[in-house]
């Protein structure tokens, strides 16, 4: 499996890695593939190992939950965060850099990581 030093390096919120995700089940995506870190600054200072991010897929299926990744991104054709599927990983699975979402993308796939998640009452 392919490893990098640079996988021990602090991940950033927005940032893309191509992620080894090992084999999914069911609808999980696994392999290798690209995600957005969604970790906020202090989770990733506080839990030095995990890193908490989205998967991402190059498939439009058409979902309003889909979000289309924009930013400084260096991957070959579009590529849409999957919002509805949360993961935390070892930072050890990040094998390679792949840029940074821009603001309003972030701000979009954060929108859908809110109403996922549970709201306190």
């Amino acid at each position: 499996m392919e490893r990098r030093v640079e996988s021990l390096l602090t991940p950033a919120p927005g940032e893309v890695h191509w992620v080894d995700l090992g084999s999914g089940e069911g609808r999980e995506q696994g392999g290798r593939r690209p995600c957005l870190v969604v970790s906020s600054h202090e989770y990733i200072r506080e839990v030095d190992s995990l890193v908490t991010i989205m998967p991402c897929t190059g498939r439009d299926r058409g979902w309003v939950n889909h979000v289309a990744l924009t930013g400084t991104i260096a991957l070959s054709r579009p590529t849409f965060v999957m919002t509805e599927q949360v993961r935390t990983v070892s930072r050890l699975r990040l094998l390679r850099f792949a840029g940074s979402a821009d603001d309003s993308c972030l701000r979009e796939v954060l929108g859908w990581n809110r109403m996922w998640l549970l709201r306190a009452a």
